[in-house]
C-alpha cells in the first residue's frame, strides 16, 4: 500500500515518525511530511521522513493522484477542507484517516471499505494505542457489505447503486442471495445465502449476463435486485500491426469481449510478445483500463503446451506461430484455459484466457 502521513504540531510529529516507520518496515511504501520547525527533533535522517514545504491543500492534491492512503495527524477539520475539492466517489478515492496529535483516538474518515480506511484506521489506532473510531453502518453493526467482501479479494463492484442497496438489506435484518459461477471454500459472510433470492443478491461472475436457461438470474437483473462482483481472472492477449491506432485496438478488443458475454472490468491484464512492449496502443489501453501489460520472449511463448492456431507467417516475423492466444496463456498462468480463441481483424489479433480458479479466496489477478 502506498501511504502518506502528514502532521502539523511537535507531538504530531512525532506519530508520524512513528507510523512512516512502522508501514515501511511492514513493506508499506510510506512517507511522511513533518512542519520544517520540528523537523530536527522528530525525523531527520529517518529514511522516509520529509520536509513539509507546500500548502496543506497542494500536499494533499498531489497524495489523491498518487497514494493508495492519507494520514493525517490533526484536526479533523484540517484534514475534511484539504480534501473536499479532491472528492471523486468510493470507488477512486484513496483512504483517509485521521488521528489527533495526542493519540487518544483514530477515525476513518474516507474510503471505509473499497479505499481501505476502516483497516487502515485499526492499523494505525494498534500501532499508537489510540481508539479506532469507524462510523460505516455495516461495520457498527457487524456486517459485511458487498463493497468490503469485494475489495478484500479485488473484485470489481458491477453497479455502486446496487452495493448500498445489499448494504441497506444486511442492516434490515433481510436475507441476500448468494449467486456465483466460481465454487467457494470459505464461509459465506452472516446474512448472505447460497443459492437461496433474496430481495437482493449477489452474482460472482464474470460475466454480463446469463445463458439461456439461467432463468431465475435472468429475472433478477430484469428486476435490478442482482448486483455483480467481478473477480478480475481475464487476461486478454492482443497482437497488432506496428503503429495501430489505439482506438481500433480498444474497440476491438470491447467488441469481442462484449459478444463473448465478459465484462472488461474482469480483466486482470493485457499480455503480448516483447517486441510489442513499447506499441503505443496496447500502452494506451492498459494506462486506461489500470491493469499491466505483460509482454514474453518467443522463446517463453513457445514453452505454452496448449494446442492454439498457428501461422507459419507469424512465426517467421516474430519467433512464434500465435502471439495472441500464447500471450494470453502465459498471463493467466499454470491452470489457465482460452475462453475466447484468436480473432484477427485489420491487423489486430485478440484472444482471452481466464486464469486458475482460487477455491480459498478467488484469484486477486495479476499483482
Amino acid at each position: 500500500m502506498r501511504l502518506a502521513v502528514i502532521s502539523f504540531t511537535r507531538a504530531g510529529a512525532r506519530w508520524c515518525s512513528r507510523l512512516t516507520r512502522h508501514f515501511r518496515e511492514s513493506g508499506d511504501a510510506c512517507e511522511g511530511y513533518i512542519q520544517p520547525r520540528f523537523l530536527a527533533e522528530a525525523g531527520a535522517g529517518q529514511p522516509g521522513i520529509n520536509l513539509m514545504a507546500e500548502s496543506v491543500g497542494e500536499w494533499t492534491g498531489r497524495q489523491f493522484l498518487q497514494a493508495d492512503g492519507l494520514i493525517y495527524i490533526g484536526a479533523v477539520g484540517i484534514a475534511v477542507r484539504a480534501i473536499a475539492p479532491f472528492l471523486n466517489d468510493k470507488l477512486t478515492d484513496p483512504a483517509v484517516v485521521v488521528m489527533d496529535e495526542a493519540g487518544h483516538y483514530v477515525i476513518s474518515l474516507l474510503s471505509g471499505h473499497v479505499g481501505g480506511a476502516n483497516e487502515l484506521t485499526k492499523t494505525v489506532a494498534n500501532v499508537c494505542g489510540a481508539q479506532p473510531v469507524i462510523t460505516t453502518a455495516t461495520d457498527v453493526n457487524e456486517k459485511k457489505a458487498a463493497d468490503f467482501w469485494a475489495a478484500e479479494r479485488g473484485w470489481q463492484i458491477g453497479d455502486r447503486e446496487q452495493a448500498k442497496q445489499v448494504a441497506a438489506s444486511l442492516l434490515e435484518e433481510k436475507p441476500v442471495g448468494f449467486f456465483s459461477d466460481f465454487p467457494l471454500l470459505e464461509p459465506l459472510p452472516a446474512g448472505y445465502f447460497y443459492g437461496q433470492a433474496g430481495e437482493r443478491n449477489l452474482w460472482l461472475t464474470v460475466r454480463t449476463q446469463p445463458d439461456p436457461g439461467e432463468e431465475l438470474l435472468k429475472k433478477l437483473i430484469t428486476e435490478r435486485r442482482l448486483l455483480r462482483l467481478l473477480p478480475r481472472i481475464l487476461i486478454v492477449g492482443v497482437g497488432c500491426r506496428k503503429g495501430m491506432k489505439k482506438e481500433r485496438i480498444e474497440e476491438m478488443i470491447e467488441r469481442i469481449l462484449r459478444e463473448a458475454k465478459l465484462d472488461w472490468r474482469a480483466v486482470s491484464c493485457l499480455a503480448s510478445i516483447d517486441r510489442k512492449k513499447e506499441e503505443e496502443g496496447i500502452c494506451w489501453l492498459a494506462r486506461k483500463w489500470a491493469v499491466p501489460f505483460l509482454t514474453f520472449s518467443a522463446e517463453q511463448l513457445e514453452q505454452i503446451q496448449e494446442s492454439v492456431e498457428e501461422s507459419a507467417f507469424v512465426r517467421q516475423v516474430t519467433g512464434t506461430g500465435n502471439v495472441c492466444e500464447r500471450a494470453a496463456l502465459a498471463g493467466a498462468g499454470v491452470g489457465g484455459r482460452l475462453v475466447v480463441r484468436k480473432r484477427a481483424e485489420n491487423g489486430v489479433t485478440v484472444a482471452v484466457a481466464q486464469a486458475e480458479w482460487d477455491r480459498q479466496y478467488g484469484r486477486r489477478g495479476v499483482e
